[in-house]
């Protein structure tokens, strides 16, 4: 379980909702919404089903972490899963901005002690960087580090394909929605000041 300090996630999420990024991810939202609802249907709020940008951050994370984990657990990555812990506070609820990366089954695909023994600190902290360096960076690049919805398009994310940052059903809690390199990482491109975790080394 890995949780993000409070304060910097709210300054950053404030940064972000004001970016024309995002304002391009709610639209794209709004047509994927209008797109799939009922004729019929009168009274709905599409921004009330869309993810807030830290919830697109900590998606972004844990499936780069779950790719990197895989390499040293072993597990197979589809053999590991997240659970999401992203929202701001709200009324009574206190914010939460954590990610849990857990097996789906113990049996002969790897063991369990492989994938706790990675939460040590000093190896976390190794895969956490080498996570970082390869999140910058994706064979489909220059394409994917740039990919942002406009209109007609309604897909539900940005920087991220197979070839990086997605994963398979039994691992992603969203089906592959609300995945952005640009919010973990700072990426060449217009939005290169978005990254959580700045410009990682990619020596």
């Amino acid at each position: 379980f890995l949780e993000l300090e409070e304060s910097s996630v709210e300054a950053w999420e404030r940064m972000v909702v004001d970016s024309p990024l995002w304002r391009a991810h709610e639209a794209a939202h709004k047509r994927n919404f209008d797109n799939r609802l009922s004729s019929t249907a009168t009274n709905y709020d599409a921004k009330a089903s869309l993810k807030p940008p830290r919830y697109w951050l900590l998606h972004t994370l844990a499936h780069s972490l779950m790719r990197e984990l895989a390499l040293t657990s072993g597990y197979g990555a589809a053999s590991l899963a997240e659970r999401l812990y992203a929202w701001p506070a709200e009324g009574n609820r206190a914010a939460a901005a954590g990610v849990l990366i857990l097996t789906t089954a113990s049996d002969s695909d790897g063991t369990l002690g492989g994938l706790v023994r990675l939460s040590r600190p000093e190896l976390l902290s190794s895969a956490f960087a080498n996570m970082l360096r390869k999140a910058a960076r994706c064979s489909s690049d220059p394409v994917c580090a740039n990919r942002t919805p406009s209109e007609p398009e309604d897909f539900l994310h940005g920087a991220a394909c197979h070839c990086c940052c997605m994963a398979s059903e039994t691992s992603c809690e969203r089906a592959n929605r609300f995945l952005d390199r640009r919010f973990l990482v700072s990426l060449p491109g217009d939005y290169s000041d978005l990254g959580f975790f700045g410009a990682p080394d990619v020596r």
